[in-house]
């Protein structure tokens, strides 16, 4: 190995990131990615596949270049300076609180929504799902968050769909269906300043008003409070958890749908008696606009009965938005690892290849086995969505009243794997993406260099949306003492890890049901510390041994990435003009 160079010096350096560019911006997320197509070939079914398989190559001409160049402009620093803002009042002194955001971003958002994801005139669950697989290798973007809360706020309004009241039932569906091409977007409004996750302890009031409102409207739900974290606060409809006055339940948590304006309201900017009283400027995710908002009286829709309101939010919307959280970032680490082994193969130092040096191999190795593990945990987790219908269960109590032994452990299994996912997930991937941009250099942490910072900010919040682990193991443990009677620790562990080796499991199932003997986690004594720390670790220990499980079923047999090849391949094809076209337009 060459450790001292002999070379003159030259004043005229003709070094140049161009071929690295060139394989970097004409690789075709799908079509390029033999991985991505041994997931799809795996789990979707005979019956399904042709068709996904066009779609899928025909989106990801989009998704590969003009929706990446969209997102990386939004994203440009001058544009996150000038967006997102908030305009609360118009030249004639009226309140209007508009939002306004970056072009690219409103352009990206338009056409995400176009493909009519939630359509099912359009759209089967496996199409659904790995188009928005597919979409997410470009981050969040400031438009997966949207599509992951209409998702949920869909679900929750289709679980009811028979009980829906004229006027919520259009809401669903200009949502689902869409009227004349154009689908309505979601949000899910939920944290309040006292605190995220302790979602009983929320104190925004839902009052039934029969006298007439200043609205015109009478006989109807209002809400009335402050929302603290309110995130795609630009959307059309949003779900909000909210106390109905001098309504008993448990909880005393309802579900509501909240029009950001009523029939009529939004050409002239006057919003459902609600002002956004500020925005959030956030570490990542700079391009959704997330704020605090003040009800003042807003008109509101209940969704399903008042009493279910807390089960189905956490159930149903909350577990969706888990989903998103896990297998969005699983996408997005695919193209984390490309991109950065693909420079790292491109670029030498010291006379050789830095992808040839032994640290490098190493992290190379780990990055590129991180990335297909974690998408294909993913896929098999979504594939249990698919095989219930993509219906979720409310909570524990309905779970139990499933007559059916062995469908209860497996919807149990599902409930606990949507956590489990979300918490081994979000906490890996920001260190990967940490080590990706490491891979090139100083280069790395330049915000018009790569989109890695981006990503790595964005993948700060999704550790903390819809639940820090903290929370979450808490939840997973006191799940299991509610269903120990009918499936103990150890079995699900053996269930869970069902065709891994006997040793194996044998070993995390005793572990696990150690764990989970310990009666609850909220004791302070040495005892109930200890078990937390050992819980925590156990928790990725088993979640990854899951990942490697399904890896393995998976029996990937492609070629590993290599400059090269594709550097030869793609000059063969001399750009076509589609993708030119594609990544220039």
């Amino acid at each position: 190995m060459k450790t001292i160079s002999t070379q003159e010096g030259n004043r005229n350096n003709k070094y140049t990131f161009d071929d690295f560019l060139f394989v970097r911006d004409h690789f075709n997320y799908y079509k390029d990615d033999e991985f991505f197509q041994t997931l799809v070939n795996k789990y979707v079914p005979k019956d399904d596949f042709d068709k996904i398989e066009r779609d899928l190559n025909a989106l990801s001409d989009y998704v590969s270049y003009r929706f990446r160049n969209l997102a990386d402009t939004a994203n440009e620093l001058e544009n996150r300076i000038k967006v997102t803002k908030v305009k609360h009042f118009d030249a004639h002194n009226h309140r209007i609180d508009r939002i306004e955001r970056c072009l690219e971003t409103e352009i990206l958002e338009r056409e995400v929504f176009s493909l009519g994801i939630f359509d099912p005139a359009r759209n089967t669950p496996w199409s659904r799902f790995v188009k928005m697989f597919l979409l997410y290798e470009n981050g969040e973007a400031g438009t997966m968050c949207p599509m992951a809360c209409t998702h949920g706020l869909v679900w929750l309004l289709k679980k009811y769909e028979k009980d829906l009241s004229p006027e919520v039932f259009k809401i669903l569906t200009k949502l689902r269906d869409g009227i004349n091409g154009e689908y309505s977007r979601g949000s899910q409004f939920v944290s309040e300043i006292q605190g995220g996750s302790d979602v009983p302890a929320n104190l925004v009031e839902a009052v039934f008003e029969e006298a007439e409102g200043s609205d015109g409207i009478s006989n109807c739900w209002r809400l009335y409070g402050q929302k603290f974290f309110c995130s795609a606060v630009h959307t059309d409809y949003a779900l909000v958890t909210a106390k109905p006055k001098n309504t008993p339940s448990s909880t005393r948590i309802a579900a509501f749908i909240v029009p950001s304006w009523l029939p009529g309201n939004k050409e002239h900017e006057i919003r459902n008696s609600y002002t956004i009283d500020r925005l959030k400027p956030k570490l990542g995710t700079a391009e959704l606009p997330t704020a605090e908002i003040t009800y003042n009286g807003a008109v509101a829709y209940p969704i399903g009965p008042l009493e279910k309101g807390l089960a189905d939010v956490v159930g149903i919307v909350l577990s969706l938005s888990r989903l998103h959280v896990a297998f969005g970032m699983a996408a997005g680490a695919l193209r984390v690892a490309r991109e950065a082994i693909l420079y790292s193969q491109f670029r030498s130092a010291f006379g050789v290849s830095v992808s040839s040096f032994p640290m490098m191999m190493n992290q190379i190795n780990e990055l590129d086995h991180f990335s297909k593990r974690t998408a294909a945990g993913a896929f098999k987790i979504y594939s249990e969505f698919i095989h219930y219908s993509e219906e979720l269960i409310s909570g524990i109590r309905d779970l139990e009243n499933i007559e059916d032994i062995e469908e209860k452990k497996r919807r149990f299994r599902l409930r606990e794997l949507i956590m489990l996912q979300k918490i081994v997930v979000a906490d890996e991937s920001p260190k990967m993406i940490r080590k990706a941009i490491s891979f090139f250099g100083g280069h790395g942490i330049m915000e018009d260099f790569l989109s890695f910072p981006r990503l790595h900010r964005d993948s700060m919040i999704m550790e903390l949306w819809e639940g820090p682990r903290n929370v979450l193991l808490t939840q997973i443990h006191r799940d299991f003492s509610r269903v120990k009677k009918w499936y103990s620790a150890d079995n699900f562990c053996k269930d869970l890890l069902r065709g891994a080796s006997k040793d194996l499991v044998e070993g995390y199932a005793a572990e696990f049901a150690r764990i989970i003997s310990h009666d609850n986690l909220l004791r302070n004594d040495k005892e109930t510390l200890a078990i937390c720390r050992d819980w925590e670790a156990f928790s990725e220990q088993l979640f990854i041994a899951y990942q490697e499980q399904a890896l393995s079923e998976l029996d990937f047999k492609g070629k590993n990435l290599k400059f090269s090849r594709l550097l030869r391949e793609f000059r063969k094809l001399k750009a076509p003009k589609k993708r030119l076209e594609a990544i220039y337009h």
